[in-house]
């Protein structure tokens, strides 16, 4: 009897020892990967997830109403003040503007005022219709305008230049829901009103 209880606490010691010993991540040499992986993981629910709900009717047709609605896409960040810089707007012809700094990524929003004439303002975005760039201090800039013409974004990120990386679909992604912000809302600019003038105008003296 007592050889028998002496035989079975052996072998509760083996079985407790190889449990305790047992490491689930065995072979993985840096275990971080695995916390890495499962961030990334609800990164990208959180982003699906915000998909479903960001709309730009909660937020004004206004620079500081897509400043929030880019924020609240995950696109910029606006929480620390020492990461966002007010650019020199004027030299685009823009009302205002601030650049978004988030680690490799810069993200810089623009408004423009449409109630007063400005060629610089006209210059610069015909030149971004036409060749998606504008030229400032001799640099060519890549850039976007929102489907209502009120606003221009200019995106970058040194990853983002590989098409097949996921930070290049993170810009172009921020690129559409850029360009979509308002695109509905229905009101014309001044260029705008001034071409349907010119197009009926055009229309009449045909007739």
């Amino acid at each position: 009897m007592k050889r028998v209880l002496i035989a079975a606490l052996a072998v509760f010691v083996i079985a407790l020892s190889f449990a305790s010993c047992y490491d689930p991540d065995a072979g993985i040499k840096d275990k971080s990967k695995i916390a890495s992986t499962t961030a990334a993981d609800s990164a990208t629910k959180a982003t699906e997830a915000k998909a479903k709900t960001v709309s730009d009717s909660k937020y004004s047709d206004t620079y500081e109403g897509l400043r929030d609605y880019m924020k609240a896409w995950g696109y910029i960040k606006t929480d620390d003040q020492n990461n966002i810089v007010k650019m020199q707007a004027d030299k685009i012809g823009a009302e205002k503007g601030y650049k978004y700094i988030d680690g490799d990524t810069r993200v810089e929003l623009y408004s423009f005022n449409f109630t007063k004439d400005n060629s610089t303002r006209d210059k610069v975005i015909e030149s971004v219709k036409s060749n998606g760039t504008f030229t400032l201090y001799g640099e060519t800039i890549p850039a976007y305008l929102s489907d209502n013409g009120k606003y221009l974004m200019v995106y970058s990120n040194p990853a983002a230049n590989d098409k097949n990386s996921d930070a290049y679909k993170t810009k172009m992604n921020a690129v559409k829901a850029f360009k979509s912000f308002k695109a509905n809302s229905g009101e014309k600019t001044d260029s705008e009103e001034k071409s349907d003038v010119q197009e009926t105008t055009a229309k009449a003296e045909k007739k």
